[in-house]
């Protein structure tokens, strides 16, 4: 019998990690969240939504979920019913086995893990950018003189662009996995169509397919992200909307009465969008007087981000929306599923190109106003 004695101290090695689970250890910050509700919520894919497996209550101002190892490494998120103020509405973090860490605050942190710990490494770096976007604009809000609101709006484009860097380096370096996968889908507006393609170009076969089929590309593999479908050739299709003021424009208004017209599809939270938009202002400036408009029609849905866009970035045109995202009424007839978006309509109303940057925007411009 003594020769198997030397046996134990493995078999019960053996079962103390057999009996060791992956969990997550909540801990909130604010106490008025005792008593509610938790949700753990997981993802089987990117065509299905988030949906709830498992829930508990928070009590002591921590929670506690025990994690199934064998669900596949991907994005989940904790959401907190009827959560108390200052508490965000949805924690994403890495489902991965291992004891996973979070403290909620106002900026959640998750740690514990290494996709996590890299994850948060990256929200850490988005986070000092967004504090000097976020400083930035309130500094430029309150400057009346186009010239001071430019060099506000230069710095915001730097600023722009290190948050850009900074997402393309960590979903390179995750593009192969369903992190890299997700945060693609989640921080698009932040690249440039090349920046995109060279990501997709990393992925999987099988990523690439789905995001062309998100994006309506399938069956035009070498289409441009920003491209809807061309509507080039077409006579111009009116929409309605609401100015900042609330008074009802149209591009009818605009188009077709011997003016070429320019209808940009943006937003506030874009970021090619803001990178784009100088170049809009100096084709607007340049040729406002010679019968050229501009019809700016945005996906926003907070309306005091959408005018302090349009002062800020100098948008000295008629702008209008219905606040809804990317739920939007007005952009449903164009077909718009990414953005900038432009349509440039000549004097006639026909719609003569999409989707024209800089020096090639003012070309065209200028060729139709002759």
């Amino acid at each position: 019998m003594k020769r198997f004695l030397y046996l134990l101290p493995a078999i019960a090695l053996l079962l103390s990690a057999c009996s060791q689970k992956s969990e997550l250890n909540g801990k909130f910050a604010n106490a008025d969240n005792d008593g509610k509700q938790v949700y753990l919520l997981t993802m089987k894919d990117f065509n299905a939504p988030f949906q709830p497996v498992d829930s508990t209550v928070v009590k002591d101002g921590a929670f506690k979920f025990i994690l199934n190892d064998s669900t596949e490494v991907g994005v989940a998120y904790i959401v907190v019913k009827e959560a108390a103020p200052g508490t965000p509405n949805g924690i994403p973090f890495v489902y991965e086995k291992g004891n996973i860490d979070m403290y909620i605050d106002s900026v959640p942190k998750v740690k514990g893990t290494p996709l996590n710990e890299k994850s948060q490494v990256f929200f850490d770096k988005l986070a000092v950018v967004a504090k000097k976007m976020e400083s930035v604009d309130a500094k430029a809000a309150q400057v009346a003189d186009p010239n001071e609101r430019q060099t506000y709006i230069d710095q915001m484009q730097v600023l722009q662009k290190e948050m850009s860097t900074i997402g393309y380096d960590f979903i390179k370096e995750n593009i192969k996995n369903r992190i890299g996968e997700f945060y693609l889908v989640s921080f698009i507006d932040l690249f440039d169509d090349d920046q995109v393609q060279d990501l997709l170009k990393l992925a999987s076969p099988e990523y690439q397919k789905l995001i062309n089929n998100l994006l309506g590309l399938e069956d035009q593999p070498q289409q441009s992200m920003g491209q809807q479908g061309s509507f080039v050739g077409q006579k111009f299709i009116d929409i309605k909307g609401a100015t900042p003021e609330g008074k009802t424009i149209a591009i009818s208004d605009y188009a077709g009465k011997g003016k070429v017209v320019l209808v940009d599809f943006w937003a506030s939270w874009c970021g090619p969008c803001i990178k784009e938009m100088p170049h809009v202002v100096a084709a607007y400036q340049k040729y406002k007087g010679k019968g050229f408009e501009i019809v700016g029609i945005s996906l926003d849905d907070d309306k005091s981000k959408w005018t302090a866009a349009i002062k800020n970035l100098n948008m000295a045109w008629p702008n209008m929306s219905d606040l809804k995202g990317w739920e939007s009424e007005l952009s449903a007839p164009y077909n718009v599923r990414s953005i900038p978006f432009t349509l440039l309509i000549d004097k006639d109303g026909t719609i003569v190109a999409e989707n024209l940057r800089g020096q090639e925007l003012d070309n065209k411009i200028n060729e139709l106003l002759k």
